[in-house]
This record gives C-alpha cells, structure tokens and sequence, in this order.
C-alpha cells in the first residue's frame, strides 16, 4: 500500500476531487444518535458541530436552511503536507466559492454550498489538471490563422469532415460548408504549427450574442498524423488564456459527441464538467443515435 503524499506538486496534480451526491448540514447538536450518524464531529468549547446528512438533520428538527455539497480529493494527502489546501483555497476563493474543509488520516473533503458543486468540481479538476500536465510539445507553436493557411486547415479538417463522427456537418458538404461551420462569423482562427507545418486548427468565438456573449466557444481539430501528441492539448490551454484575454468569463463547449471520448477526457482534466446530456442527438454512422454533452468550466 502506498504512503502519504506529502509533494505539494504531486499533492495537487493527482488529488482526483470526486463530488458527493449526497447533501450536508453543519449543525450544533449534542444528541448521541445524531452524532453516531454524522459525517464528522467537532468538538469546541462552546459545543459540538455535526456534519449531518440533510434527511437525517431535518428529522430532528435541526436547521437545514444552508445544504452543502461534499467534494472529496481522493489523493492520500499528508497531515504534516504543505500547500494542497491554500491551493484547493485559492481556487475557490477565485470564483467566489465558500469552502470548508475537514481532513481525515487519508483525504481532505471540501465542503461547499450545494449551488455550486459542480462549478467547485470544475475549478478543482483545473487546477489539477494544470499541475499534472505535460509541457508543451517540443516546437509547436500557436499563432493566429492567416488567409493564406487555409489550405493547410482544410486538409486538417478534412479527414474529420469525412468522418462524420464529430463534427455536426455533413460528410459530403464540402469546404465551403466545412468552414462556414469550424469558422462561423465573429470566430477567430488560430493553427498549432510545427516544423513549418499546420498540424492543428481551433476556433474562438462568443458562445452566444448578447448577454451571453461573456461565455466562449470554440472548436478544435488536429492533423490525424499528430493525434496523441499533445496538439489538442495545447490548443485548449491557448483557447483558454485567449478567452481570459478575451475577457471572457466562462467556456462551455454545446454539443460534444458522447463517443468522442479522447476529446471528453482531454476536456475533463482541463477542468469541464458535463452540465447536460442531449440524448440521441447525434447520428453516428456506425453507432447510430448517440448522445452529445454540454461541458462548461468558468475562466
């Protein structure tokens, strides 16, 4: 069995933070049967604080007015460890989440208003994600497209195209119809390129018009002979710092092919969470009907 980890780096990039679906109340109470069905207890001089299940405090007729969500890091974290919590801290604190911890021998559980567990899951699986991710590949570097790549981006695109297994564009529609959906009016370019040569295309614009134009979108593709080599990668880490630039607020990504599951997890570990599920909203061509998801993460 492994020890504790107690490296502040490794601490953060492999704390794997897991939402609870169960909610929770801090509540004073020095009722026995109540202590012995709560979560943790805490002992100060003024009384005893018990981390109760909401079914189990609004029973006893204990206030249930402030539910909590539990997030717990599945790192086994040392207790003589430095950094994880201030850490986890900063995150929330800069999305404005209220955050309270309770640490076991084995892991530290996060306990936040249950309004906003799944944004606390999402700044938790960044941060993580920025910790434990690998350098950029060696030479590849990302600069905005210009006119005259877009000959080198459509034979990117184009095997996706043809595919039919992403993208929510016909097959057979050609380069045109192909551009007009990756690069729609408002979208800015940009091409991951290596040794001289595309390898990579994403797409930057507002999610929406109006008031939801604080919320980006965009849309990536890589050369099929560069998959697996970080290309997706760095082009989501520079969307990212392009939409803070932007001055966007948030990211969310509308319709995500559930078999597209390289692509979910590259999205999940940058911090996305999934905030809905479109069901049989995509035709497949060899599944058939699958479902698309909507990932969002705030910036």
């Amino acid at each position: 069995m492994r020890g504790p980890v107690r490296d502040t780096a490794a601490m953060i990039a492999g704390m794997a933070p897991v939402l609870s679906d169960g909610r929770y109340v801090f509540a004073e109470t020095g009722d026995p049967a109540l202590l012995a069905r709560a979560f943790a207890v805490v002992r100060e001089a003024e009384g005893t604080t018990a981390v109760l299940p909401v079914a189990v405090a609004d029973g006893a007729g204990l206030d249930t007015s402030l539910p909590m969500a539990c997030i717990t890091l599945s790192v086994h974290s040392a207790l003589d460890g430095v950094g994880l919590t201030a850490a986890v801290a900063q995150a929330l604190a800069g999305a404005e989440i209220p955050c309270n911890v309770v640490a076991g021998v084995r892991h530290d559980h996060l306990f936040v208003p249950a309004a906003h567990g799944e944004a606390a899951l999402a700044r938790l699986r960044a941060l993580s994600g920025a910790a434990a991710a690998p350098p950029a590949p060696e030479g590849l570097t990302l600069r905005p497209a210009v006119p005259a790549d877009d000959d080198a981006i459509w034979a990117v695109l184009a095997p996706a195209v043809a595919a039919g297994d992403v993208f929510a564009v016909a097959p057979e529609a050609g380069r045109a119809a192909a551009f007009a959906y990756f690069r729609p009016p408002g979208a800015e370019l940009f091409v991951a390129e290596r040794a001289g040569r595309v390898v990579g295309a994403y797409a930057l614009k507002p999610n929406q018009g109006g008031g939801g134009d604080h919320t980006a979108n965009a849309a990536y593709c890589t050369a099929p002979e560069a998959r697996g080599a970080g290309v997706a990668r760095a082009m989501l880490a520079h969307s990212l710092d392009t939409a803070r630039a932007r001055g966007f607020t948030a990211m969310r990504f509308n319709f995500v092919v559930a078999t597209n599951t390289r692509a979910i997890d590259t999205w999940a570990r940058a911090g996305f969470a999934v905030v809905g599920r479109l069901p049989g909203a995509f035709r497949h061509p060899s599944e058939g009907l699958v479902d698309a998801l909507v990932m969002h993460r705030r910036l």
